[in-house]
């Protein structure tokens, strides 16, 4: 079928000077030739101007300027941006036509950048490039589900134009729901796909499950989820129940797409090595981790000139893994360091383990949270679809057999669970490292 959307979309790139489609190029050159003479260089001159721009033209990179080697520079923080904020800026920059924007992230802490068109534009690329890395064409029909959808109203236009249906998740209903399903089923698109919060996907998919409706017709290309960790049963479900595939997205909203699952890379991510620096290193020094290893997600954008950002700590945490054929990819992307638990003895566990311990009580729950409140206290919040929850003791007791047997473990039972300001809900919460640090 004839895609006009998506060839009006690159006509119009094409008029305004055909930098996405450049940009993308770049992206898919690069990504799909790794290890190829032209790449290295590439990615070389992309970092080395970075560096060299960022130490000429802003006041907190000034000390820097006669280092280029990237470990030389420091690992920097959220609040060392927040602090200072004016030093980050580009004095070439600072009187264009940036674009700002802000997250509220997952400590609830307002964070705002300035980009720069180009910065956008390799964005827009990177965007459109991993889509169609999960089977979806510009143009065709997605359904984004999302939240706080009331600021997207003035952009009813552009959703029309892109063919994108907003849907709002932040108070998921059972008849809202159905009334989405209803809305699949009768849309006649050749193609489509749906992009949205794991927390909004998983809502769905247990009425799916509670009601036992077959979804044989819905015709879905795809479903990308993002913002949010989807667990393995999570996904392993939606493949069942959907009859697509099923792809996790790891992104900010101050970078950009970080990392991508992929119809190539359908269990590990896609590092983007195309547009940033990608580092993993140790959770007690700046050092890296070896493969097989957790770490921290240290990046750096190369594309960024507006407020350059080099070697900054997202707060997240990825495992590192090595293919048969040498590409680094992330194994899993587990979420902020902030949020990993410990069992009673102080060992880290994947968050992963307490997935496996309410995942068959999925169609009871509404919603859930784990928080580990002491160095061996534990509480579980659970908001119940019925008044009763008869596998108390049951859970309890598979928690421990992870956790401790000398945990003391409570469950506590609540009317909602509300969202960050970003819209995200936490799942995993850590209390008691937090008090610590």
């Amino acid at each position: 079928m004839f895609n006009f959307r998506n060839l009006i979309y690159w006509l119009n790139d094409a008029l305004t000077g055909g930098n996405v489609k450049t940009h993308l190029n770049e992206i898919k050159f690069i990504l799909e030739n790794p290890e190829s003479f032209q790449t290295k260089e590439i990615k070389k001159n992309n970092l080395d101007n970075l560096l060299k721009h960022a130490t000429k033209t802003t006041n907190f990179y000034n000390e820097f300027e006669s280092k280029l080697n990237l470990k030389d520079f420091p690992v920097i923080k959220k609040t060392i941006i927040q602090n200072n904020f004016k030093d980050f800026q580009s004095n070439t920059f600072i009187n264009k036509n940036n674009f700002k924007v802000s997250t509220s992230g997952s400590t609830g802490l307002p964070f705002t950048l300035y980009q720069n068109k180009n910065k956008r534009d390799r964005n827009k690329a990177d965007v459109i490039y991993f889509l169609k890395q999960c089977g979806f064409e510009m143009g065709n029909r997605l359904y984004n589900l999302a939240v706080r959808l009331e600021e997207n109203q003035k952009k009813t236009f552009k959703s029309w134009f892109k063919n994108v249906i907003l849907v709002e998740i932040s108070r998921l209903s059972d008849q809202t729901i159905k009334n989405l399903l209803n809305q699949l089923k009768n849309d006649k698109s050749h193609k489509k796909s749906i992009l949205g919060y794991v927390s909004g996907l998983e809502s769905i998919l247990r009425y799916v499950e509670r009601e036992d409706i077959d979804l044989k017709n819905l015709n879905i290309n795809s479903i990308i989820a993002n913002s949010e960790y989807l667990s393995p049963q999570t996904k392993s479900s939606l493949i069942k129940r959907f009859k697509t595939a099923v792809y996790s997205r790891y992104s900010s909203d101050e970078l950009g797409i970080l990392a991508h699952q992929t119809f190539k890379s359908p269990d590990n991510f896609t590092i983007n090595n195309a547009s940033y620096v990608i580092e993993l290193l140790n959770f007690n020094n700046n050092e890296p981790i070896n493969y097989g290893e957790s770490g921290r997600i240290v990046v750096t954008d190369l594309f960024n000139y507006a407020m350059p950002i080099i070697r900054y700590d997202t707060g997240d945490v990825a495992k590192l893994k090595i293919l048969k054929n040498g590409q680094k990819v992330f194994e899993k992307v587990e979420g902020r360091k902030m949020d990993l638990i410990y069992d009673t003895k102080g060992n880290l566990l994947s968050s992963y383990i307490f997935y496996t311990k309410v995942s068959e009580y999925y169609h009871l729950i509404k919603q859930y949270q784990f928080i580990q409140q002491g160095e061996k206290e534990y509480e579980i919040k659970l908001n119940l679809h019925k008044e009763k929850f008869d596998y108390e003791d049951e859970l309890i007791k598979n928690v421990k057999k992870d956790f401790g047997h000398d945990a003391h473990v409570v469950i506590t039972y609540v009317n909602e669970i509300p969202p960050l300001a970003s819209g995200k809900r936490r799942k995993i919460v850590n209390n008691y490292h937090t008090k610590e640090n």
